[in-house]
């Protein structure tokens, strides 16, 4: 690994100025770009090595809110659809404190909005597609839930949920036999599986793709 390998992508200082937070990536060549981290250093310090003063990569959106504590928060998403626990640990390094909190995609003053709503053959289950945002043209992630006829929607998706980078999905129905169908195109359609929630409940998919329709599409229409 060379001095080429790094490159920054910020840096803030902590109040008193007597510390700083870097936050950086690793080129990793023909493999593309590592994850960020951020490493929280003392100003004098001089070390080439950041690896023992990095905080674990699942760490984001960190910043100061003292001369030495630090917010950082945890993206709940992967470990909801990994059907994970949630569980958040302050720690310390280099001598400062690192506050851990959740980071929730829906904000308190968001609502939801539903895209989709289609009952199953056998009129005892419903697919749901929704987003949350202030309004209908700001909203965020894709939740896809399978529920009970007239059921209660989920807060989150119990059977996907989508990325701010592309829903992946851009319709779903389903078949006469119960079966879940996700149109998609493509591009897109190899990562719905990625993106699955684990303990969703036990009821097939299956992917069309239609280059034709949705081949220019990375928001459900």
């Amino acid at each position: 690994m060379t001095d080429e390998d790094f490159v920054e992508n910020y840096r803030e200082l902590s109040p008193d100025k007597s510390m700083i937070l870097i936050n950086y990536r690793l080129e990793l060549g023909g493999f593309g770009d590592g994850a960020a981290k951020t490493a929280v250093l003392k100003t004098a310090d001089t070390t080439r090595d950041l690896t023992p003063f990095s905080l674990p990569v699942e760490l984001i959106n960190t910043k100061w809110i003292g001369n030495n504590e630090v917010s950082a928060q945890v993206d709940i998403v992967p470990l909801l659809r990994a059907g994970e626990e949630i569980e958040m640990y302050n720690t310390e390094i280099n001598n400062a404190l690192i506050q851990v909190s959740a980071f929730d995609h829906i904000k308190k003053e968001d609502h939801i909005y539903i895209i989709s709503r289609k009952m199953s053959p056998d009129r005892k289950l419903e697919l749901v597609a929704y987003k949350y945002g202030k309004n209908r043209r700001e909203v965020g992630l894709l939740h896809v839930s399978v529920i009970l006829a007239s059921g209660k929607i989920p807060k989150y998706g119990n059977y996907f949920i989508g990325t701010e980078t592309s829903d992946y999905i851009f319709s779903a129905d389903w078949d006469k036999t119960n079966t879940i169908i996700f149109y998609s195109n493509q591009h897109d359609a190899g990562n719905i599986q990625y993106y699955l929630v684990h303990s969703r409940e036990d009821i097939p998919y299956r992917i069309v793709k239609n280059d034709q329709k949705f081949g220019k599409s990375y928001r459900w229409p």
